[in-house]
């Protein structure tokens, strides 16, 4: 039950935030006339979940991380050097899996990032910011995970242009706000970096 407390709290601490801030805009753009599509609507809420869930996998810091260890980086938590540490095949598998959906859904739902670099180019945008928030919690911020996960976006945008030829575009959105795509990963990542503190859920929980 403590589990799934701790995890509906996470997700909510960045998916209010995001919903509030999406639903302003949808509301902006309907008075200047722009409609959107229920498929459109769902598919933008399955990518702030897929974020969400990459920042909870990943283990993506948060203010209180950084209060609690006091905001220190040592020379040891970062590795600029790729594939210089031991091999974690399973771990490596991991990294490239978890962003295959980015490159799958982002150009399903923004026309305008059916293209390879692009993807390439928010993948590095949302794993940098990863990277850097990581070492508010004391992981460390490897090169590895960054190149893993591009390469993970790039076999995702490579699935994309198969299912692309198969359904002949049918599917894809042409969505008439592109700035939706930055907004989803900053609106979540804020949302989740200022509201979500574990430690303070425990210490309410348990009482220590």
């Amino acid at each position: 039950m403590d589990k799934i407390i701790f995890l509906g709290y996470e997700v909510l601490s960045a998916f209010v935030p995001f919903l509030v801030v999406f639903l302003i805009l949808r509301a902006t753009q309907k008075r200047k006339g722009v409609s959107y599509s229920h498929y459109h609507f769902w598919m933008i809420l399955v990518f702030a979940i897929y974020i969400i869930g990459v920042c909870h996998f990943t283990g993506a810091g948060t203010l209180y991380d950084g209060l609690i260890y006091k905001l220190e980086f040592r020379q040891e938590q970062i590795n600029f050097i790729p594939f210089s540490q031991d091999i974690d095949i399973v771990a490596y598998l991991l990294n490239i899996v978890l962003f295959i959906p980015l490159g799958l859904l982002a150009p399903i739902i923004w026309k305008k990032m059916n293209k390879l670099i692009n993807v390439i180019g928010i993948g590095l945008f949302f794993t940098i910011l990863i990277e850097i928030t990581q070492l508010l919690n004391n992981r460390r911020t490897d090169i590895d995970d960054i190149l893993l996960n591009v390469l993970g976006a790039v076999l995702g945008f490579g699935f994309f242009k198969v299912w692309d030829r198969v359904t002949k575009s049918k599917y894809q959105i042409d969505s008439p706000m592109v700035i939706e795509l930055p907004i989803c990963f900053i609106v979540v990542l804020v949302g989740r970096f200022f509201i979500y503190n574990e430690m303070g859920l425990a210490k309410l929980l348990y009482g220590f």
